[in-house]
């Protein structure tokens, strides 16, 4: 398990959203999800940070958007 900070932005109509989630869930890492479907000031907060598209995740400093497992499973170290 990871002790790094993980944080998701996700959309309800965003299959990789689910897929990220999913994927996250197998390897065990605990993340907090911001849904921008149910706060849009979550997507105000990526737009802040020159993001404009979900999912996106964020491992510590680092910023990974999309569907990146490979990426994502190495910055986590797992």
């Amino acid at each position: 398990m990871t002790k790094q900070s993980v944080t998701i932005y996700s959309h309800d109509q965003s299959q990789k959203s689910q897929r990220l989630k999913e994927q996250l869930d197998v390897w065990g890492v605990n993340y907090k999800e911001k849904n921008i479907t149910d706060n849009p000031n979550y997507l105000l907060e990526l737009q802040k940070q020159g993001v404009f598209a979900t999912p996106v995740i964020f491992i510590d400093d680092t910023c990974i958007e999309g569907l990146q497992l490979d990426r994502i499973k190495h910055e986590l170290q797992i």
